[in-house]
């Protein structure tokens, strides 16, 4: 009897959204070999989900994304810090995506803290920190399932894959609340690819728009 089976992982040399077109093929590669019909993408403007569905016409995208027009600060090119809200929350952004038949999930992700001012919700934080020791996006990926769930657009149990700018995986979804439950808890089944080195830059997970896409 097989003990199990070999399988391969895409190390990117380095973190960020210049990995995308690639995640994409390896994503529709594994997507043909297990029967996956269901792509998760987290994103802040939509623009990978657009590009997938260039790729297929037939597969299903759902495009998870931050809360509606929740701000973020990013650096521009001078290194300042600037505040922005989603891509997705402008409507021609959201008629696009309903145009090209990709559904929009946009809401409170699971692994941010409620803000309280002196106070960290160290739960969250640690969940994010510890997906973040595999790979940066792997907590968008984690996220943009649990959400999708939560908004009924995926099942309870469905074998799906998600990525994020440089990371993908094939996820057994789960709710929110039964993310560590023993039995119907979230299961990270493989790992697609992820960035072989996590750059120096240090950026909270929550915040860094960029490792979403």
């Amino acid at each position: 009897m097989e003990l199990g089976e070999e399988k391969n992982i895409y190390y990117f040399n380095e973190e960020g959204q210049k990995n995308t077109n690639k995640v994409l093929e390896l994503v529709l590669k594994k997507a043909q070999e297990l029967t996956i019909n269901k792509i998760i993408i987290f994103t802040s403007n939509g623009d990978t989900a657009f590009e997938l569905r260039k790729l297929n016409e037939e597969i299903e995208i759902i495009a998870v994304s931050f809360p509606y027009k929740q701000e973020f600060n990013v650096k521009d090119k001078n290194g300042e810090n600037k505040k922005v809200i989603p891509e997705t929350s402008k409507r021609k952004v959201r008629k696009k995506l309903f145009d090209n038949n990709i559904e929009l999930v946009q809401g409170t992700m699971p692994f941010n803290e409620i803000i309280i001012p002196g106070t960290k919700e160290i739960k969250k934080s640690t969940i994010v920190h510890t997906l973040s020791l595999i790979s940066r996006g792997l907590s968008f990926c984690v996220q943009s399932v649990l959400m999708a769930t939560d908004a009924g657009v995926v099942e309870k149990g469905e074998d799906v894959i998600a990525m994020s700018a440089d990371t993908a995986v094939v996820v057994n979804s789960a709710n929110s609340q039964w993310l560590f439950h023993p039995v119907k808890g979230l299961q990270i089944k493989e790992i697609i690819c992820k960035a072989h080195k996590i750059s120096p830059e240090k950026i909270s997970p929550e915040n860094k728009k960029e490792q979403g896409e």
